[in-house]
């Protein structure tokens, strides 16, 4: 009866092992900018995955990159004169686009 008692307590404390985690994140907050780039992601990271749970929910994505002054229509033109001569250089047609399968002058 002592051997049984002893795994009938092991089996129960390798029962409430278990049950006691708990996740510290949930999935809200997983997608949070905030978290996203204190976990070392960059700021483009954090707005993408903004663009793409917005995508899949159907509603208007909203910029976390947008700055205030790029509304500005000077500032706005020069960014796409720079925007169109450095390819590294990204714009809103990322992800807002029609794929085309024939070349457009926009891919120039």
């Amino acid at each position: 009866m002592g051997v049984m008692k002893k795994y009938l307590l092991l089996a129960i404390f390798a029962l409430l092992s278990t049950g006691i985690a708990k996740a510290d994140v949930t999935v809200d907050e997983m997608v949070d900018p905030s978290y996203v780039m204190n976990g070392g992601y960059s700021i483009t990271t954090a707005a993408d995955i903004l663009i793409l749970q917005a995508r899949a929910n159907g509603v208007e994505p909203v910029n976390i990159e947008d700055k205030p002054y790029y509304h500005n229509p000077f500032i706005k033109g020069v960014r796409n004169v720079f925007i169109y001569l450095d390819p590294a250089l990204e714009d809103n047609g990322r992800y807002h686009h029609d794929i085309k399968f024939t070349p457009q002058i926009h891919d120039l």
